[in-house]
């Protein structure tokens, strides 16, 4: 009863109060929260700012185009294309580029004036010529996303085949027969039935599948007798693939000394007639049929000894000393491109396919000599490659503990 008499007498008090309190949130609280949308605002126009600073167009180099066509077609002015050219001189000569690809060119939104040239220079780098004061110019690396992928198959004529089969990009296929190049022989050595497993990464970009990388891990069963391979970094120096006993899978000698497509004759000690040119021969060697053409290497590192052609049917021959008892032959090359008492690494390209001298069609005829007698490369035992050090053992045997289930 009391309160109804006071806040009867107050009431018009109270509403005074209440409306001063009203102006008081208008005037400075209201401010604030405008403030504070205006700067979330702001924030996020900033964020998408860094997202896509630029309006970006992409020109695709067509055949017969130059960097300067190409610049000119956007309308961009004779200065400003030499200006380009000149700063990615010194890391990349721009006259370089190749069909197929494109040039992306990043302009600023506000002045529509170009800021950024973008070209990818190869499967690891970016070219970014970008203007500040001046036009500067530097290779980065592409930034993949990596993904890990284990393929599996069954071997009915080739490794490469099989892939195919199984739908494994084939140039993963590829990686792995490089992979096991100083152990397995794909041209001489898969049987029917033989199997594989393997893990490698794959490289996305765009969420679009980009091109295979290193194989990871590996396992080619080769009648019966399993092969395998797991990558390892044991040091700066040391890196690449190790078998189970961390021993490295690299070699004194390659298996294979070409990219081959087949063999065409085998290793024999018997007479080897020739009836093109009517006559027989000792065949003391491994002939790999190919297109002429195709790069010849050396199987391992060494000194040419003979670059030249060959009087005893050889054709154009190298030889290769390798130590005090290896050497090797490579015989009827359409192009020798080493000289006599040049050193050559492992792998190096020596010359090309051919049918030089007495051949009957275009193939690479192979030899290794072991203290002065021709032997069979395809059975010849070579000493083991370097095993990872002890103290390093614990970390190799942890990296095949995380593949030993997908090889199973």
């Amino acid at each position: 009863m009391h309160f109804k008499i006071w806040l009867k007498q107050h009431y018009r008090l109270i509403l005074i109060l209440g409306l001063a309190v009203i102006v008081i949130a208008v005037f400075f609280v209201t401010p604030k929260i405008n403030n504070q949308l205006n700067q979330s605002k702001s924030q996020s126009a900033n964020k998408a700012a860094l997202v896509n600073p630029y309006q970006t167009i992409s020109v695709e180099i067509t055949p017969n185009a130059t960097i300067g066509n190409l610049l000119t077609s956007q309308g961009l002015p004779a200065t400003v294309t030499q200006a380009i050219i000149e700063a990615a001189k010194p890391i990349y000569d721009l006259a370089k580029i190749r069909v197929g690809r494109s040039i992306i060119l990043n302009y600023d939104k506000q002045s529509n004036e170009l800021k950024q040239l973008v070209y990818q220079t190869d499967s690891e780098q970016e070219l970014y010529v970008t203007k500040s004061s001046i036009w500067s110019a530097e290779l980065k690396p592409i930034d993949y996303e990596v993904r890990i992928k284990k393929v599996s198959g069954t071997v009915s004529s080739s490794l490469y085949q099989a892939g195919l089969d199984a739908g494994i990009d084939e140039r993963a296929v590829i990686t792995l027969a490089d992979a096991f190049q100083w152990n397995i022989d794909f041209a001489t050595e898969p049987k029917k039935g033989d199997t594989f497993v393997f893990v490698y990464e794959e490289r996305w970009r765009d969420n679009k599948y980009i091109m295979p990388a290193n194989v990871l891990a590996a396992k080619y069963v080769n009648e019966g007798t399993p092969n395998y391979l797991y990558y390892f970094e044991e040091d700066k120096d040391n890196q690449g693939y190790f078998d189970e006993k961390g021993i490295s899978a690299q070699k004194m000698f390659l298996k294979a000394p070409i990219a081959y497509k087949y063999i065409t004759s085998g290793f024999t000690t018997g007479l080897r007639c020739l009836e093109r040119y009517g006559l027989c021969t000792g065949h003391r060697a491994t002939d790999y049929a190919a297109n002429s053409g195709t790069p010849i290497r050396a199987v391992g590192e060494g000194t040419v000894i003979y670059a030249g052609w060959s009087s005893v049917g050889y054709g154009n021959l190298t030889s290769i000393r390798h130590n005090g008892t290896y050497s090797t032959n490579y015989a009827h090359q359409s192009k020798i491109i080493v000289r006599r008492g040049q050193r050559v690494s492992q792998g190096q390209i020596i010359g090309y396919v051919g049918s030089t001298g007495l051949s009957t069609g275009p193939h690479l005829h192979f030899e290794l000599v072991k203290n002065g007698v021709k032997v069979n490369a395809l059975k010849e035992i070579l000493p083991p490659g370097k095993p990872i050090k002890e103290q390093n053992k614990a970390r190799f045997a942890e990296v095949m503990k995380k593949y030993q289930t997908d090889l199973q």
